[in-house]
């Protein structure tokens, strides 16, 4: 008995591991910061028609917290790349460029060429829509937890038809531990992404303030000078 019970248990934690896994490989695809994961999803078709995961024909780096850069094994596959990453990710700013920085063109076969991937800002629009899907994915999440919590309590309890107070409290206690476990996981996830969405938030917003206060002082000086001019023509007349 005890050991049919502790391999339902198991199957249960086996589930609900996979659910908040896929959680987070979900909240991966939700771009903010630069995620090399997030392109485990796209297929590349060579000329010849054959699909290849992309990892076996790029090797990737991340340049910084925005961006990761893609050096392609075959130069030849360079273009056919960066459409298989446009298709899976239309949000990613996309250039291709040679090792000295120029921009390359498709006829260009002669440099080493790089794929640069940008992550899109994070303006108020995308801020929302990213906070919508990361609510509604966590919600999804959280609706198969409770739904095979309550599956398997079920089960459990058929099980332990006979069983002694000591060893019904024991297993009841280990299934709302792994249910509980796995709901703080999930709700982790959540809170991470989110405070990942608001600091690329803050950091939008700190960069439109930065341009304005530079506009706006390049406007001030414009109008110190004109009133300069101003004065000394008065001076000439």
């Amino acid at each position: 008995m005890r050991k049919s019970i502790e391999t339902l248990i198991g199957e249960m934690k086996t589930k609900m591991s996979g659910y908040v896994v896929l959680l987070q490989y979900w909240y991966m695809n939700l771009c903010v910061k630069a995620e090399p994961a997030s392109l485990l999803s796209v297929s590349v078709i060579d000329e010849e028609g054959e699909e290849s995961n992309i990892e076996h024909v790029v090797s990737v780096s991340l340049a910084n917290d925005y961006q990761f850069e893609l050096y392609p094994h075959d130069q030849k596959m360079t273009y056919a790349i960066s459409r298989a990453i446009k298709e899976a990710h239309p949000e990613f700013k996309i250039d291709i460029k040679t090792e000295d920085d120029g921009n390359a063109s498709e006829e260009d076969d002669d440099q080493e060429k790089v794929i640069v991937c940008t992550m899109p800002e994070v303006n108020k629009d995308r801020h929302d829509t990213l906070m919508d899907g990361v609510g509604t994915l966590y919600d999804q999440c959280k609706a198969k937890l409770d739904a095979n919590h309550a599956i398997y309590k079920a089960r459990l309890t058929t099980k332990l038809v006979g069983s002694s107070e000591e060893d019904t409290k024991e297993a009841e206690d280990k299934l709302e531990e792994v249910y509980s476990k796995h709901g703080e996981i999930a709700q982790q996830y959540k809170e991470n992404k989110e405070k990942e969405i608001e600091e690329a938030y803050q950091r939008y917003l700190d960069e439109q303030t930065a341009k304005q206060n530079e506009a706006d002082e390049k406007a001030a000086a414009r109008g110190v000078n004109a009133g300069q001019q101003f004065k000394m023509n008065e001076d000439d007349e």
